[in-house]
Order: structure tokens, then sequence, then C-alpha cells
């Protein structure tokens, strides 16, 4: 699986949590719990540069990153950002909430750092047997989510429905990536 397949698979899960939460307590209400999270949470994500614990933590991950993931001949950064426009474009968003796809964190942190996005998932390691690299980019995005969901500032009267509501996206999303880098999508998510 090409990198630009998983992240858009990334975003566009990210963008059914946003319907579902919009549906669930209203646009306006979403809009303003993302508004607060950002207020609560501005470091969410890459880090400025005046944080030398949050840059050594990006380093760290971005290591971490480059050990999962292998060139993608015949991919070009641009086609694939290409790629990610066309499928953001295609989940036919509000403009607000669409913003809000493009500013997810959990996507940020793949496009922000210096490998590039003409990269993809290995199916198989050095050694010929599969590759556990799929599974755990697939749970770090995961991970990335279940951070962003809880810091929404939720009322505590809707915070249960509102977690099964996200969760619902990000089970596809395991299942649907995991089968496409060879592995069976079983274990928890949420």
């Amino acid at each position: 699986m090409r990198l630009a397949e998983f992240l858009s698979q990334v975003l566009a899960t990210h963008g059914e949590v946003l319907l579902r939460l919009a549906a669930l307590i209203g646009e306006e209400e979403l809009l303003e719990l993302l508004e607060k999270a950002e207020e609560l949470h501005p470091t969410d994500g890459p880090y400025p540069d005046d944080d030398p614990e949050g840059l050594k933590e990006f380093a760290r991950w971005e290591l971490w990153l480059k050990e999962r993931l292998v060139a993608s001949p015949g991919e070009s950064a641009p086609q694939a950002m290409a790629e990610i426009q066309s499928s953001v474009s295609g989940l036919d968003l509000p403009e607000v909430l669409e913003f809000y796809v493009w500013a997810y964190s959990g996507y940020r942190a793949y496009v922000e750092t210096s490998l590039g996005l003409a990269l993809r998932i290995p199916r198989q390691g050095p050694t010929g047997a599969p590759s556990e690299s799929g599974l755990q980019l697939t749970d770090d995005a995961i991970a990335r989510a279940k951070t962003w969901f809880r810091r929404l500032p939720l009322p505590p009267h809707l915070a249960a429905t509102a977690e099964r509501a996200a969760e619902v996206p990000w089970l596809r999303f395991r299942t649907e990536v995991l089968k496409r880098v060879g592995r069976r999508p079983l274990g928890p998510v949420y």
C-alpha cells in the first residue's frame, strides 16, 4: 500500500468522524468544540521550533516512521499529493469541516516530516517474512485518532455516545488497511 493511499484513508476516516459528530451534536456545536480543543491543546501534532522536547519526540517518531516505510518506485510526491487532494475533495464535506480534515494532526505529522510522500508500506520485511509495518502504522494512526478525540471538550452526557460514533470509522479503517497490507484485521481498535 502506498503512503498516499494510507493518508487518503486517514483523512477520509477523519472526515467521516467529523460528519458523524456533526450529525450527533450539530455542526455549529462541533465547530465550537474543535476551536476550544485548539485553544486547550495548541501544540497538537508537529511541534513549534521553541519546544525542544516536542522536537525530540517528533524526531523519534520520524525515525520510527522511516524504519517502516520504503521508497515507492515511479511515485512522485506531487502525484501522491494530487491523489490525497482528490480523495478529500471526493468526500464532499462542508468547507469548514474540510478545513478540519486538512488540519488533522494525525495527517499533518506525516506530511511535515522530511520523508516525503513517495513511499509505501511494505508487505514483506527484509527477510521475506510478513512485515509488521502496516499493523504498526495502523495502530499508530488509531492511537493518534484516540488522542485527538480525547482532546475534544465534549459535555459528559455526550462523551460515550460520541466515542462510539467516532470509533466505527476507525474500525473500518483498520480492517481496510490491514487487508490491503496482507494482514488479518483482528484485534481491538478503541
